[in-house]
Protein backbone atom coordinates (compact mmCIF):
# COMPACT_ATOMS: atom_id res chain seq x y z
CA UNK A 1 0.00 0.00 0.00
CA UNK A 2 2.56 2.31 1.12
CA UNK A 3 5.07 1.50 -2.02
CA UNK A 4 1.43 2.66 -4.18
CA UNK A 5 1.19 6.05 -2.30
CA UNK A 6 4.99 6.51 -3.21
CA UNK A 7 4.12 5.85 -6.58
CA UNK A 8 1.16 7.81 -6.87
CA UNK A 9 2.85 10.78 -5.19
CA UNK A 10 5.85 10.48 -7.91
CA UNK A 11 3.09 10.72 -10.69
CA UNK A 12 1.38 13.23 -9.83
CA UNK A 13 4.35 15.60 -9.15
CA UNK A 14 6.17 14.80 -12.42
CA UNK A 15 2.21 15.53 -13.95
CA UNK A 16 2.39 19.05 -12.38
CA UNK A 17 6.07 19.84 -13.05
CA UNK A 18 5.07 19.04 -16.84
CA UNK A 19 2.21 21.77 -16.36
CA UNK A 20 4.59 24.28 -14.85
CA UNK A 21 7.05 23.60 -17.40
CA UNK A 22 4.24 24.56 -20.46
CA UNK A 23 3.27 27.65 -18.73
CA UNK A 24 6.38 28.84 -17.69
CA UNK A 25 8.33 31.10 -18.73
CA UNK A 26 7.15 30.75 -22.53
CA UNK A 27 3.69 30.16 -22.49
CA UNK A 28 1.26 32.04 -21.03
CA UNK A 29 -2.86 30.49 -20.47
CA UNK A 30 -1.45 27.25 -21.82
CA UNK A 31 -0.60 28.77 -25.41
CA UNK A 32 2.76 28.50 -26.06
CA UNK A 33 4.48 32.20 -26.95
CA UNK A 34 7.51 31.15 -29.55
CA UNK A 35 10.85 31.70 -28.51
CA UNK A 36 13.01 34.49 -29.19
CA UNK A 37 15.22 34.06 -32.28
CA UNK A 38 18.82 34.24 -32.17
CA UNK A 39 20.67 36.83 -34.38
CA UNK A 40 21.14 34.75 -37.28
CA UNK A 41 17.34 34.02 -37.61
CA UNK A 42 18.01 30.82 -35.88
CA UNK A 43 15.84 28.84 -33.17
CA UNK A 44 19.06 28.26 -31.21
CA UNK A 45 18.62 27.31 -27.63
CA UNK A 46 14.91 27.00 -27.91
CA UNK A 47 13.73 25.43 -24.44
CA UNK A 48 16.00 26.80 -22.54
CA UNK A 49 17.23 30.34 -21.13
CA UNK A 50 19.23 31.12 -23.99
CA UNK A 51 15.57 32.71 -25.44
CA UNK A 52 15.32 35.34 -23.34
CA UNK A 53 17.28 37.91 -24.76
CA UNK A 54 20.59 39.91 -23.30
CA UNK A 55 19.68 43.34 -21.70
CA UNK A 56 21.60 46.14 -24.07
CA UNK A 57 24.62 47.98 -23.65
CA UNK A 58 23.50 51.71 -23.41
CA UNK A 59 23.91 53.75 -27.01
CA UNK A 60 26.99 56.00 -27.96
CA UNK A 61 25.15 59.00 -27.51
CA UNK A 62 26.68 62.18 -29.88
CA UNK A 63 27.79 64.93 -27.04
CA UNK A 64 30.02 67.73 -28.64
CA UNK A 65 31.21 70.31 -26.26
CA UNK A 66 34.99 70.67 -26.79
CA UNK A 67 34.70 73.87 -25.48
CA UNK A 68 34.12 72.40 -22.38
CA UNK A 69 30.75 73.73 -22.15
CA UNK A 70 28.38 73.42 -19.32
CA UNK A 71 24.29 74.09 -20.18
CA UNK A 72 21.43 75.77 -17.29
CA UNK A 73 18.98 75.99 -20.23
CA UNK A 74 15.19 76.41 -20.48
CA UNK A 75 13.39 74.37 -22.86
CA UNK A 76 10.58 74.57 -25.29
CA UNK A 77 8.81 72.43 -27.64
CA UNK A 78 6.82 73.07 -30.68
CA UNK A 79 7.50 69.94 -32.53
CA UNK A 80 4.65 67.29 -32.66
CA UNK A 81 5.12 64.49 -30.76
CA UNK A 82 2.09 62.59 -32.52
CA UNK A 83 3.04 59.78 -34.88
CA UNK A 84 6.46 58.29 -33.76
CA UNK A 85 6.44 54.37 -33.87
CA UNK A 86 6.20 52.70 -30.59
CA UNK A 87 8.20 49.70 -31.79
CA UNK A 88 11.99 49.57 -33.68
CA UNK A 89 14.58 47.06 -34.17
CA UNK A 90 17.54 46.19 -32.52
CA UNK A 91 20.55 45.27 -35.30
CA UNK A 92 23.51 43.18 -34.16
CA UNK A 93 26.30 43.86 -35.83
CA UNK A 94 28.85 40.70 -36.66
CA UNK A 95 32.18 40.50 -37.76
CA UNK A 96 34.62 38.39 -39.18
CA UNK A 97 38.08 38.14 -37.87
CA UNK A 98 40.88 38.30 -40.12
CA UNK A 99 43.22 36.06 -40.89
CA UNK A 100 46.34 35.88 -43.21
CA UNK A 101 45.16 34.25 -45.90
CA UNK A 102 41.76 36.20 -46.13
CA UNK A 103 44.47 39.29 -46.01
CA UNK A 104 46.75 37.99 -48.62
CA UNK A 105 43.67 37.65 -50.93
CA UNK A 106 42.76 41.31 -50.47
CA UNK A 107 46.13 42.62 -50.96
CA UNK A 108 46.67 40.83 -54.28
CA UNK A 109 43.06 42.17 -55.06
CA UNK A 110 44.00 45.85 -54.60
CA UNK A 111 47.82 45.55 -56.13
CA UNK A 112 49.49 45.16 -52.96
CA UNK A 113 52.42 43.42 -53.90
CA UNK A 114 54.45 42.88 -50.56
CA UNK A 115 53.85 40.00 -48.00
CA UNK A 116 51.52 39.77 -45.27
CA UNK A 117 52.92 40.62 -41.78
CA UNK A 118 50.98 39.17 -38.76
CA UNK A 119 51.29 42.14 -36.12
CA UNK A 120 49.30 40.29 -33.85
CA UNK A 121 45.97 40.97 -31.98
CA UNK A 122 44.04 40.09 -35.29
CA UNK A 123 46.06 42.86 -37.43
CA UNK A 124 47.74 42.27 -40.49
CA UNK A 125 49.71 44.65 -42.86
CA UNK A 126 51.09 44.30 -45.77
CA UNK A 127 53.03 47.31 -48.38
CA UNK A 128 54.20 47.45 -51.71
CA UNK A 129 52.71 49.47 -54.23
CA UNK A 130 50.79 50.93 -51.67
CA UNK A 131 49.89 49.96 -47.84
CA UNK A 132 47.09 47.41 -46.43
CA UNK A 133 45.72 47.53 -42.59
CA UNK A 134 43.17 45.11 -41.46
CA UNK A 135 41.92 44.00 -38.77
CA UNK A 136 38.23 43.08 -37.01
CA UNK A 137 37.19 46.55 -37.02
CA UNK A 138 38.60 48.13 -40.27
CA UNK A 139 40.17 48.09 -43.00
CA UNK A 140 42.41 50.63 -44.41
CA UNK A 141 43.81 50.88 -47.53
CA UNK A 142 46.13 53.81 -49.34
CA UNK A 143 47.47 53.94 -52.70
CA UNK A 144 50.76 55.14 -54.34
CA UNK A 145 48.97 56.45 -56.96
CA UNK A 146 48.99 60.34 -58.12
CA UNK A 147 45.89 62.33 -57.36
CA UNK A 148 46.28 64.14 -60.85
CA UNK A 149 45.82 67.82 -61.82
CA UNK A 150 42.99 67.61 -63.95
CA UNK A 151 38.96 68.50 -62.84
CA UNK A 152 37.36 66.63 -60.12
CA UNK A 153 34.83 63.92 -61.37
CA UNK A 154 31.35 64.82 -60.87
CA UNK A 155 29.53 63.80 -57.71
CA UNK A 156 28.36 60.72 -59.49
CA UNK A 157 31.37 59.95 -61.37
CA UNK A 158 32.96 60.10 -57.66
CA UNK A 159 30.64 57.59 -56.65
CA UNK A 160 30.05 55.40 -59.32
CA UNK A 161 34.01 55.03 -59.28
CA UNK A 162 34.01 53.99 -55.86
CA UNK A 163 31.33 51.76 -55.84
CA UNK A 164 32.86 49.50 -58.88
CA UNK A 165 36.45 49.87 -56.90
CA UNK A 166 34.72 48.39 -54.22
CA UNK A 167 32.87 45.68 -56.28
CA UNK A 168 36.29 44.39 -58.33
CA UNK A 169 38.30 44.36 -54.82
CA UNK A 170 35.33 41.94 -52.77
CA UNK A 171 34.85 44.88 -50.74
CA UNK A 172 31.35 45.77 -51.52
CA UNK A 173 28.72 44.64 -48.80
CA UNK A 174 25.71 43.53 -49.82
CA UNK A 175 23.44 45.45 -47.97
CA UNK A 176 25.61 49.29 -48.83
CA UNK A 177 23.44 52.05 -49.42
CA UNK A 178 24.02 54.81 -52.12
CA UNK A 179 26.87 56.45 -51.70
CA UNK A 180 27.19 60.46 -51.13
CA UNK A 181 29.60 62.93 -51.47
CA UNK A 182 31.14 64.12 -48.16
CA UNK A 183 33.69 66.34 -49.37
CA UNK A 184 35.48 68.00 -52.79
CA UNK A 185 39.04 69.17 -52.07
CA UNK A 186 40.15 71.00 -54.86
CA UNK A 187 43.41 71.82 -53.33
CA UNK A 188 44.37 68.34 -53.04
CA UNK A 189 42.14 66.73 -55.88
CA UNK A 190 40.55 64.65 -54.44
CA UNK A 191 36.58 63.74 -53.83
CA UNK A 192 35.87 61.55 -51.07
CA UNK A 193 33.00 59.49 -51.23
CA UNK A 194 31.03 57.76 -48.22
CA UNK A 195 28.78 55.01 -47.79
CA UNK A 196 26.30 54.05 -45.51
CA UNK A 197 24.41 51.05 -44.98
CA UNK A 198 20.63 50.35 -46.54
CA UNK A 199 19.22 49.55 -43.05
CA UNK A 200 19.03 51.36 -41.00
CA UNK A 201 19.12 54.84 -41.39
CA UNK A 202 19.88 57.08 -40.42
CA UNK A 203 22.97 56.09 -38.64
CA UNK A 204 24.36 58.75 -36.33
CA UNK A 205 27.77 56.86 -35.84
CA UNK A 206 30.73 56.26 -38.31
CA UNK A 207 30.16 52.47 -37.87
CA UNK A 208 29.21 51.10 -40.06
CA UNK A 209 30.49 53.05 -42.85
CA UNK A 210 33.13 53.24 -46.07
CA UNK A 211 34.69 56.19 -47.10
CA UNK A 212 36.65 56.05 -50.45
CA UNK A 213 38.85 58.66 -51.61
CA UNK A 214 38.71 59.44 -55.69
CA UNK A 215 41.62 61.87 -57.52
CA UNK A 216 41.38 63.64 -60.26
CA UNK A 217 42.33 61.18 -62.50
CA UNK A 218 39.61 58.88 -61.17
CA UNK A 219 42.24 56.65 -59.37
CA UNK A 220 41.54 55.27 -55.90
CA UNK A 221 43.72 57.36 -53.34
CA UNK A 222 42.68 55.94 -49.79
CA UNK A 223 39.86 53.78 -48.60
CA UNK A 224 38.40 53.13 -45.02
CA UNK A 225 36.41 50.04 -44.58
CA UNK A 226 34.27 50.10 -40.68
CA UNK A 227 31.62 47.46 -41.66
CA UNK A 228 29.79 44.40 -40.42
CA UNK A 229 27.16 41.69 -40.91
CA UNK A 230 24.17 43.91 -39.87
CA UNK A 231 20.95 41.39 -38.74
CA UNK A 232 18.04 42.35 -37.11
CA UNK A 233 17.96 40.90 -33.66
CA UNK A 234 14.69 41.93 -32.13
CA UNK A 235 12.00 44.42 -31.81
CA UNK A 236 12.09 46.66 -28.60
CA UNK A 237 9.28 48.71 -26.92
CA UNK A 238 10.32 52.58 -27.34
CA UNK A 239 9.74 55.22 -24.63
CA UNK A 240 6.77 57.19 -25.45
CA UNK A 241 7.88 60.49 -27.15
CA UNK A 242 6.30 62.79 -24.13
CA UNK A 243 8.80 60.54 -21.82
CA UNK A 244 11.76 61.57 -23.81
CA UNK A 245 10.77 65.43 -23.72
CA UNK A 246 10.85 64.83 -20.00
CA UNK A 247 14.15 63.57 -20.23
CA UNK A 248 15.30 65.99 -22.89
CA UNK A 249 13.37 69.60 -20.61
CA UNK A 250 14.64 68.24 -17.46
CA UNK A 251 18.32 68.47 -18.63
CA UNK A 252 18.83 64.75 -18.68
CA UNK A 253 19.85 64.15 -22.58
CA UNK A 254 23.08 64.69 -24.42
CA UNK A 255 23.62 67.77 -25.96
CA UNK A 256 25.29 68.35 -29.31
CA UNK A 257 25.53 72.25 -30.42
CA UNK A 258 28.68 74.57 -31.83
CA UNK A 259 28.59 77.92 -30.33
CA UNK A 260 32.36 78.61 -32.12
CA UNK A 261 30.53 82.03 -33.74
CA UNK A 262 29.25 82.86 -30.05
CA UNK A 263 31.95 84.13 -28.72
CA UNK A 264 31.69 82.51 -25.38
CA UNK A 265 34.71 81.67 -22.86
CA UNK A 266 35.86 77.74 -22.99
CA UNK A 267 34.46 76.24 -19.88
CA UNK A 268 31.22 78.28 -19.31
CA UNK A 269 28.28 77.46 -17.91
CA UNK A 270 26.05 78.47 -20.50
CA UNK A 271 22.55 79.52 -19.67
CA UNK A 272 19.81 80.65 -22.18
CA UNK A 273 16.83 79.57 -23.95
CA UNK A 274 16.49 76.40 -26.66
CA UNK A 275 13.39 75.43 -28.75
CA UNK A 276 13.43 72.00 -30.43
CA UNK A 277 11.03 71.97 -33.36
CA UNK A 278 11.92 68.70 -34.98
CA UNK A 279 11.96 65.15 -33.63
CA UNK A 280 12.82 61.82 -35.10
CA UNK A 281 13.95 58.18 -34.75
CA UNK A 282 17.93 57.87 -35.76
CA UNK A 283 20.29 54.70 -35.08
CA UNK A 284 23.59 54.58 -32.41
CA UNK A 285 25.95 51.77 -31.92
CA UNK A 286 26.44 50.17 -28.51
CA UNK A 287 28.87 47.77 -27.48
CA UNK A 288 32.36 47.54 -26.13
CA UNK A 289 35.37 47.66 -28.43
CA UNK A 290 35.79 44.23 -29.28
CA UNK A 291 32.39 42.85 -27.78
CA UNK A 292 28.95 42.36 -28.68
CA UNK A 293 27.87 45.63 -30.55
CA UNK A 294 24.47 46.71 -31.57
CA UNK A 295 23.02 49.43 -33.19
CA UNK A 296 19.83 50.86 -31.16
CA UNK A 297 16.90 53.75 -31.68
CA UNK A 298 17.74 57.02 -30.63
CA UNK A 299 15.30 60.31 -30.25
CA UNK A 300 16.87 62.72 -32.01
CA UNK A 301 15.34 66.23 -31.10
CA UNK A 302 16.33 69.18 -33.48
CA UNK A 303 16.28 72.85 -32.54
CA UNK A 304 18.07 76.54 -31.77
CA UNK A 305 19.76 77.52 -28.83
CA UNK A 306 19.47 81.48 -28.04
CA UNK A 307 22.63 82.06 -25.64
CA UNK A 308 21.94 84.61 -22.85
CA UNK A 309 22.69 88.23 -24.16
CA UNK A 310 22.98 86.83 -27.90
CA UNK A 311 20.81 87.84 -30.34
CA UNK A 312 21.88 85.36 -32.53
CA UNK A 313 20.67 81.66 -32.44
CA UNK A 314 22.62 78.70 -33.48
CA UNK A 315 22.14 74.62 -33.79
CA UNK A 316 21.00 72.11 -31.79
CA UNK A 317 20.44 68.61 -31.15
CA UNK A 318 19.60 66.67 -28.20
CA UNK A 319 19.82 63.01 -27.70
CA UNK A 320 17.74 60.51 -25.78
CA UNK A 321 17.97 56.48 -25.84
CA UNK A 322 14.53 55.49 -27.56
CA UNK A 323 14.32 52.29 -25.56
CA UNK A 324 12.05 52.06 -22.42
CA UNK A 325 13.22 48.50 -21.61
CA UNK A 326 16.82 47.24 -23.13
CA UNK A 327 15.97 43.72 -21.55
CA UNK A 328 12.31 43.24 -23.02
CA UNK A 329 12.19 42.67 -26.41
CA UNK A 330 8.46 42.81 -27.91
CA UNK A 331 9.03 40.76 -31.32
Amino acid sequence: MKRFQFLSILILTLVLAGTIGVLSPHSAFGTTVPSTPTPDASDEGAGSDGEIAPELPAPDLPTGSAEGYTFDLKYALSADLEGLPREASVYQLLREEPTEKSVAKLAKKVGITGDVEDRGDGTFEAEGNGKLFVSIDQTVYTSEADAGEADLPSDEKAIAVARDWLRKTGLLPPDIGEGTVQARLDDSHRVIVGFSPIEPTPILSGYPSITVTVGSSNEILEAQIRWANIVRADVYQLMSADEAWQLVSSGQAFLNTNLSGAEIEPGTDVTGRVTFSSISIAYASAGPPGGVQYLEPVYVFEGRIRPEGSEKTYPITAYVSALSNSGAPVG
